[in-house]
Order: C-alpha cells, then structure tokens, then sequence
C-alpha cells in the first residue's frame, strides 16, 4: 500500500514531474520504421508530451514541438521536403534541429527565419523502431540491446496502446505468480466461453493448472525473490520443498532491464522464440506496449531475408465490444488496464507473492531520488562497446544455462512455446495462444517452424 503522494511520484511522467526527470535522461522508442513508407509525418506522443515525426525525402527523421510557431497549426499535416518539414499553411520550413531555413511569403531578404527555431528532440533509428531523447545534455548513447541488433533472426512488431499507466504494466513483469489463474484458469474459461477449451494435457491453460493442482497436492507453494544485476534483476522462483541451490532461485529467469524493458530467455538453449516486452510510457494514462519478437531458426533453415521489419498495432477488443483474452498477452493486458487508467494503491494489499512487485517499486524510487539529488540512474551508456549489447555480460556457464534452461522447457506448461504450429485435439494453432498470432509474417513463421522440425526428424 502507498501513500496519494508515493502513487503520483512512481507513476507520472510528464515534465518537470520527479519521474519525469528520470525518464528523460532514457532513449525511448517512439514509433515504427516501416510506418514511415505510407505516413512520413506523424503526431507522436511520448513522456506527456505531444510532437511531429517525420522522414523528409532524404531519408533523415526529425523530432519537432508539434504546431507551427506562426500561426499554431499542427506540424502533423506538414510536407516533407527534400531537406526538413514544411508548415502546410504558409510554408514556413523547418530542419531538423528546429531551425527556420525559410519563409517563402515573406520579402526574400528577410532575417526574420534566422530567429525563429522550434522545440526538437535528437532520434535514431535502432532494430525498426525509432527512438528519441527528450533530456539534457549530454546525451548518452543509445543502447544496443541485444536483439535489436543481433545478426540474422526473423522479426516482428506487435504493439497495442493501453488506456493505462506505464507502472501498472512494468509491475506485472516482476510478478510470476499470476501466471497460474490469469494464464490457467482464465485461459480455460475464455476458450470454454468460445467452445474451444480442449483437454489437451499439453496445452499451456491445462498444464498450468495441472502444476498449481500438484504444487497443492504435495502441500507445498512457490516462494520467489529478485535476484539482481548490474541492469535490474531476474526473478527468482523455487517451490518450498526444492533446494535454493536450484539455477531457478539462484539465477532466476526474465531480465528487467531498467526502466521498462523484460527479456524473455534470449539464451536458452535451442529457443527459437525470444523476444522482449517495451511499455513505453506515452504519458500519465497510455501506455505503448511492444512484444518484440526474434525467431531465431537453426543452420539449414532458409530464413528469408527481412528489407524492414513489420509492424502490426492490434485492438484490445473484438468487433462485438467484448475485450480479447484467449491469448497470453491479451490476459497479461486485461489485467493490467482493468486497474484503471492509474491504478489507487493506497487501497491495495500486498502479499508474500508480490516480493519483486514491491523490489521494483523501490529501486524506481530510489532512481527517481538519484535523479532528484543530481546524480546518474543506472542504465546510462556513455561507452560504445558497453552500449553495444550491453545484457550479454549477464549470460550464464554453459552447465548453469543448461540446467536451468532445459528443466524450464521440458515442462508441459512451456512446451508449447516450440509448438506453434501443432494442432491440438480442439483444432486451433498453438501460435494462436499468444500475441504471435497478430505477427504480419505469421504464415512464414508457422512454415519455419514446419521446416525446423523437418530438419530435425520430428515430422517427415
């Protein structure tokens, strides 16, 4: 439970806001590359502020204050020219360091564009998506994450806009226990209320809920902690009769990277699907939520080559009004904006499950205070061989990652996640249980996958 004024601190994000600040000294992803080939000049939304994107015909972005310093109109309906963006009105241009270059209604010897210059943000184009920083300088460098710039893979984009605040989202990714009846139970009943619940013993809602009944069985519960990093921590799980010498309680699983980035198993193994969760706060209320996804097929898979990387932005609800929850990700984000557009924690009640809940909420406030006493928050790359990659220095041995990995896939509950393109008795596609099947390439994907297990000697 917080206080009014320890919710409003964690959560707002505008400017001049503590949480603001901190924000602002972060890269943040602020739309899609490939969006730009139909609509090269957009109104973009990020950290309470609203801009103009755009791509003149050069091929360079630019981030401008949105409405034009003449007359006010809006710099989303403006021209790209071959060099900045032109106010549709009166043709006022602008670069993309904001500067006035011309005023064609006004006498040709006029100083006056020399004066005006505009609100603009630095942007750079990383993994498909383009990102901006709004703070002060100096400007730290933009950092590689893994897969957005690992050679080779198969990628997509699939992103949802959420009527909630960024923190509502980020919290859930420190909490492994809602996985029994959010991914379980809730799974069962929104394909029963469908006629597609099977009793497939390998579907991920009966596995689920088979685990949790065992775990009950044996009187025994699941105990979790952080286990922490130079860039956030893992979490860590155990159930209470197993030894904590165990990788899962030692290592833990699904790296938060600070401030709102989870990695999902980039290393394990023989996984063909790895990807990452972005819940990019667009301001107080919203929430641009991407699932990044990298399939990574083995040699002899003929991967085709990607000349961008698709972007699909999904609805939360079907056409009939009733919200989407027969997939992972849909149950994740129900969960989250049914809160509200900014969820009132002076009434809730934490329990024991919720330990990595209430680690994030702490080391967010104390970033906020780093920021506030003029110091650096963690994250922040100002050397280009640590920017590059830079969550690479948190693999694990070869024996660990092993055991760890392969004790996690051979439970029926995950191995679906190898199994997209199985059908199961009901006669749905395993890629159908989460966000993968709004993927733009999703037939290519499922043959891949077909292709891989042919490689292997698993189908003929």
């Amino acid at each position: 439970m917080l206080s009014t004024e320890e919710n409003e601190l964690l959560t707002q994000v505008g400017p001049s806001t503590p949480g603001g600040d901190l924000m602002r000294k972060y890269w943040h992803p602020i739309a899609a590359t490939e969006t730009f080939d139909s609509k090269p000049v957009q109104k973009v939304r990020i950290l309470g502020e609203e801009l103009s994107l755009y791509k003149d015909r050069s091929g360079k972005y630019g981030l401008l204050e949105l409405n034009c310093p003449h007359r006010m109109t809006s710099l989303e309906y403006a021209i790209p020219e071959e060099s900045g963006l032109r106010c549709a009105y009166h043709g006022w241009l602008f670069n993309e360091k904001g500067q006035c270059l011309e005023m064609p209604l006004d006498p040709p010897d006029s100083t006056f564009p020399e004066k005006i210059q505009i609100t603009n943000y630095p942007v750079e184009e990383m993994g498909g998506l383009i990102w901006a920083y709004l703070g002060p300088e100096p400007m730290p460098l933009l950092p590689q994450w893994d897969l957005f710039v690992r050679p080779g893979g198969f990628r997509q984009i699939v992103a949802h806009i959420l009527p909630c605040n960024w923190l509502q989202v980020m919290e859930n990714r420190g909490d492994l226990g809602h996985a029994v009846y959010l991914h379980g139970r809730l799974a069962q009943y929104a394909l029963e209320l469908q006629g597609l619940l099977t009793d497939d013993p390998q579907a991920r809602y009966n596995a689920t809920m088979k685990a949790q009944k065992d775990r009950l069985d044996k009187g025994v519960y699941t105990k979790y902690r952080p286990v922490w990093n130079k860039f956030g921590f893992t979490k860590g799980n155990l159930e209470s009769d197993k030894s904590e010498s165990e990788p899962s309680w030692t290592v833990g699983s699904n790296s938060i990277l600070f401030p709102y980035l989870l990695s999902f198993e980039p290393y394990a193994p023989g996984t063909i699907r790895k990807s990452y969760q972005i819940g990019v706060p667009l301001d107080d209320t919203h929430t641009w939520h991407l699932q990044y996804f990298y399939y990574d097929f083995p040699d002899g898979v003929d991967v085709p080559e990607q000349e961008s990387i698709p972007y699909a932005e999904v609805d939360l609800y079907y056409e009939n009004g009733e919200p989407i929850l027969d997939n992972v990700l849909s149950q994740d984000m129900i969960a989250w904006w049914a809160q509200g557009n900014i969820t009132d924690r002076t009434r809730e009640h934490l329990g024991v499950s919720d330990v990595c809940v209430i680690a994030y909420r702490r080391l967010l406030k104390e970033q906020i205070q780093v920021v506030q006493d003029g110091g650096e928050p963690m994250n922040i790359f100002w050397n280009k061989s640590e920017a590059h990659r830079p969550e690479l220095a948190l693999t694990q041995p070869d024996e660990v990652s092993d055991r760890l990995f392969t004790g996690r896939s051979a439970r029926p509950a995950l191995y679906y996640r190898s199994n997209f393109h199985k059908k199961s008795k009901g006669g749905w596609l395993y890629i159908d249980d989460d966000v993968d099947r709004y993927c733009p390439d999703r037939d290519t994907i499922v043959d891949l996958y077909r292709k891989t297990e042919k490689l292997m000697g698993v189908i003929t």
